[in-house]
């Protein structure tokens, strides 16, 4: 049996590991939060075909694993055209994702509020 002992630039690459799973998770939660914020009003808009359009879009991202997201953005894209760096590539995926989910959060949100509580929102003195 082989003994590793974790040495200084063990740790060193632990915590840039650990920078960098904070700094994707505050762009997925900021740019998820806003896509998913227009998702939601989508997916409670007058508009059927807006409705349809958005329900596919987060059917689609649900039903797909975030792992063959990120491989579909990274590998799909260069042939394309469109080179796309590994952090862009993460960052994008991570959005996705999260925005489909955010999205249907905030929808159930929206359509949980009483018909009249919107009435009585929409009054004016």
């Amino acid at each position: 049996m082989i003994a590793t002992q974790l040495g200084a630039s063990h740790l060193q690459f632990l915590l840039q590991g650990a920078l960098w799973t904070v700094v994707l998770s505050a762009i997925a939660l900021v740019g998820g939060g806003l896509l998913g914020f227009l998702v939601a009003l989508c997916r409670v808009s007058a508009s059927r075909a807006v409705r349809i359009a958005s329900g596919v879009y987060v059917q689609v991202v649900q039903g797909t694993p975030l792992l063959v997201i990120m491989f579909l953005v990274f590998f799909g894209l260069p042939p394309l055209g469109i080179n796309v760096s590994p952090l862009t590539a993460a960052s994008a995926s991570l959005i996705l994702y999260v925005s489909a989910y955010m999205g249907e959060i905030w929808r159930g949100c929206i359509e949980s509020v009483p018909k009249p509580q919107w009435e009585a929102a929409e009054c004016r003195r």
